[in-house]
């Protein structure tokens, strides 16, 4: 983990937990909604999952998580949860997990990342979520930190590192309605780092790209509106790394952010196959949008290209803008960071917008 302090120094400036059961009383007897693991014993659950199991029927929980590495594999069917480590840096999920070998045995990929979301109002907090397998077989191809699917919406990750060793690292794929905010992150991995299918804004957050390949990806395919947003962000990784691409329809705007030397030139892009017939129709056309970023290349397709002040932020916030008025992720955070402050867990303070 010493590569990823070094690269959250900078960014956590005002920075702000397979079943086994602790003795806790059944969920149905449960008057609290907030719950302490801690893996050394003690608390009331000694690892993640059970508690996310025994906790089923309380309608909203947070589950605080001490420091340590839970080395566990999450599944995450019900709604209305946070998970609240005490700080990025000591609080850890880690799992080694290929999706090709999950797939050899399993229909779909439910169960191929670290962190398995079908829910919705998901906040992830203070953690690190770091799916290994690349490091420990030699193996850099698709291995998910985190995947949602078609019943995931509104989820938070905050203050948190999602490093995979391998491509998309965190991908929240409900494509008809999904709506993700990520803030005060580090992402990392090899290809697609960070690839939402909606809408997803993220915000004062860091990239580092293994490869030479892209780091961003969108899906906006199904409405005009869905949109990837990153503002205020760092981008960086090996000599040549690419800023972006998609599949599908999408729809991508970075503002106020900087980009390291190493940033190939080479603009965001629709990728293209030989066989015309898995070519997907560009409905609403190429829609890359750059304002008030700063490179040490001046790429042209870099330049600013539109002023968000006089369309999209009008009397509005970011926030606003990218989940049309629907969704106040910033107010979730605040009133989590009031609840968790009520009790004598001690955790990094939150940094919120």
């Amino acid at each position: 983990m010493s590569s990823l302090n070094t690269l959250l120094l900078g960014l956590f400036t005002f920075i702000f937990v397979n079943i086994s059961f602790a003795g806790a009383p059944p969920a149905s007897k449960y008057q609290a909604k907030t719950f302490v693991i801690d893996q050394h014993g003690g608390a009331d659950f000694i690892t993640i999952q059970s508690a996310i199991n025994a906790t089923a029927n309380v309608k909203d929980v947070i589950l605080l998580i001490k420091p340590g590495t839970y080395k566990e594999k999450l599944y995450i069917t019900r709604n209305n949860l946070s998970l609240v480590g005490s700080s990025v840096n000591n609080t850890f999920i880690e799992y080694a997990e290929l999706r090709s070998n999950w797939r050899e045995k399993n229909t779909n990929d439910w169960g191929a990342a670290v962190i398995n979301i079908d829910a919705t109002n998901i906040n992830i907090v203070n953690l690190s979520v770091t799916n290994n397998y690349g490091r420990l077989y030699n193996n850099n191809d698709h291995q998910f930190a985190i995947r949602g699917f078609n019943n995931t919406n509104r989820v938070i990750l905050h203050q948190c590192a999602a490093i995979a060793d391998g491509a998309d690292t965190v991908s929240l794929w409900n494509k008809e309605s999904g709506m993700y905010y990520h803030s005060y992150c580090h992402f990392e991995g090899y290809l697609d780092m960070v690839c939402p299918r909606g809408w997803a804004l993220i915000e004062n957050s860091t990239f580092f790209n293994k490869q030479q390949h892209a780091t961003l990806w969108h899906d906006g395919e199904l409405n005009q509106d869905q949109k990837l947003v990153v503002t205020n962000s760092k981008f960086d990784g090996v000599k040549g790394f690419w800023l972006g691409r998609h599949h599908y329809d999408a729809q991508f705007y970075v503002m106020d952010s900087t980009f390291s030397e190493n940033m190939a030139d080479k603009a965001i892009f629709k990728k293209q196959y030989n066989d015309k017939n898995k070519i997907r129709a560009n409905n609403y056309g190429s829609r890359y949008f750059f304002n008030n970023n700063t490179s040490s290349h001046k790429f042209k397709w870099l330049e600013t290209n539109f002023d968000p002040n006089k369309t999209h932020l009008k009397n509005q916030t970011t926030e606003q803008w990218v989940f049309n008025n629907q969704w106040q992720p910033n107010n979730t955070l605040k009133g989590l960071q009031q609840r968790i402050a009520k009790t004598d867990f001690v955790f990094d303070a939150f940094s919120i917008n």
